[in-house]
């Protein structure tokens, strides 16, 4: 029954492909003359920030035609879930996606880390250890027999929580009996649990109608999501509780890696990585319209709470994640030589 479901999930997103009147099988060639096609999906809201800073990729690229690549990308979700994006990308029939670690984590397991929460001490710390952890680099580069390798991470912001009640959030106690928007992860489902909250797992495009039946009282996620998705008009309070740092990660088909040039590799990682530090020269300012944004919605924003009861409430999820072996504990220490 899974397989039968997995098969029907890529089927129904190259038939979604296909209305855009688009083929996967793009590539007329490697050799001189010919361009190389990549399409790239994700599910930010075309027009959006996020949107527009991924959109870089495709133009960086475009500044070198010497290496015959161009990047198509499909926003929006068009294709599918990110699950489905994944799965399509392993098949060889979509070149690129742009996912979250999270989702990475359903396939492969060590991606989980990004998921424990207080792994970074700070911005410059979760900045560090994704861009300089040679951990990380081999994580990347560890799912190639499956069929992808990520070649990029995307530099979201922290995670907060936010409630229907005018309440910040700065002990456990204060999370007691309400229901938080969890993502479809165990460690994420985990955290909320110790937070003190009752996670409710569920896709991020359903926190919106959730929190408008009361199916639960609050959620979890960046000030771009508390405004992009109109989660403003809903909930009372966004506490800088800053529990995580989860990157998202650009992910290619070993199909489409192989048999792309040296030259087209690494423009495409350069791109990849001049898009990303756009994204962080401006990320501060994006912050701050968006927080000025919720706040003119009647958003109460607490900032500069102690987190020492989270970070101790949080600590068996650390504990946890090591003992799953000898290479998970390698890449959370490699991990934390970055913190100073």
């Amino acid at each position: 029954m899974e397989k039968w479901k997995k098969t029907l999930g890529i089927a129904a997103s190259v038939a979604a492909i296909a209305v855009v009147g688009a083929t996967f099988f793009s590539v007329a060639g490697t050799s001189s003359g010919d361009v190389l096609e990549l399409r790239l999906a994700h599910n930010q809201a075309a027009g959006s920030e996020i949107a527009g800073s991924i959109a870089k990729i495709s133009e960086f690229v475009a500044e070198d035609p010497s290496q015959n690549l161009k990047v198509s990308i499909y926003a929006s979700g068009v294709l599918g879930t990110e699950k489905e994006e994944i799965e399509m990308v392993q098949a060889g029939v979509l070149d690129m996606a742009k996912v979250s670690s999270n989702t990475l984590g359903q396939f492969k397991d060590e991606y989980s880390i990004f998921a424990v929460p207080y792994l970074f001490q700070s911005q410059e710390h979760y900045y560090a250890a994704c861009e300089n952890s040679e951990k990380v680099k081999e994580l990347f580069e560890s799912t190639a027999e499956d069929g992808y390798i990520a070649i990029g991470y995307y530099a979201n912001g922290s995670r907060n929580f936010y409630l229907k009640e005018n309440v910040a959030c700065t002990d456990p106690s204060v999370l007691k009996g309400k229901k938080i928007r969890s993502m479809p992860s165990s460690t994420s489902m985990d955290m909320i649990e110790l937070m003190g909250g009752s996670p409710v797992p569920m896709a991020g495009g359903e926190t919106y109608s959730a929190l408008q039946q009361g199916i639960i009282d609050g959620a979890e996620n960046t000030e771009l999501v508390l405004t992009v998705d109109g989660h403003q008009d809903l909930v009372k309070a966004y506490t800088y509780t800053e529990h995580q740092y989860s990157p998202d990660i650009y992910i290619i088909s070993t199909r489409t890696w192989n048999r792309m040039t040296d030259g087209q590799k690494q423009l495409l990682v350069d791109s990849i990585q001049k898009a990303n530090e756009n994204f962080k020269s401006l990320y501060n300012g994006m912050m701050a319209e968006a927080i000025a944004e919720a706040e003119s919605h009647g958003v109460t924003i607490y900032r500069d709470i102690d987190k020492t009861a989270f970070i101790q409430a949080v600590q068996p999820v650390h504990e946890n994640y090591c003992a799953k072996g000898e290479s998970y504990k390698a890449l959370y220490d490699d991990i934390q030589k970055y913190a100073q």
